[in-house]
């Protein structure tokens, strides 16, 4: 579950900007599960990003591209805010081994918190 304090650290992470196409995201902000929950993906900032409604909807259920991955653990490094295990576990997936390597990753983080 998000913390009172985690999504102005969000904000400040983004610069209030919406992970997926970088524009502004003021009122109309949604929270995003970054490895989404039908993949096993976690209530925590460590697997949220804020986006606009429209961006989250379009992305869907699917997991994040390499490209989006390596920008979310550059911000995260950078705000010295969490990353959740699975993510960077996706770094290493062969094309086509995604999700069996989500799989894998969230049954070892059982009751991960960051």
């Amino acid at each position: 579950m998000l913390g009172i304090g985690d999504p102005k650290l969000l904000a400040i992470c983004q610069d209030g900007r919406c992970f997926y196409c970088g524009d502004v995201v003021g009122a109309k902000v949604t929270y995003d599960h970054f490895i989404p929950k039908c993949y096993g993906g976690i209530d925590d900032i460590a697997n949220v990003v804020l986006a606009h409604r429209r961006c989250n909807i379009l992305k869907g259920d699917r997991l994040p591209t390499p490209d989006e991955i390596d920008r979310f653990i550059a911000q995260r490094e950078h705000a010295r805010l969490p990353v959740w295990p699975p993510i960077r576990a996706l770094l290493i997936a062969e094309e086509g081994q995604e999700w069996i390597v989500v799989a894998r990753a969230v049954a070892a983080e059982g009751g991960w918190r960051g």
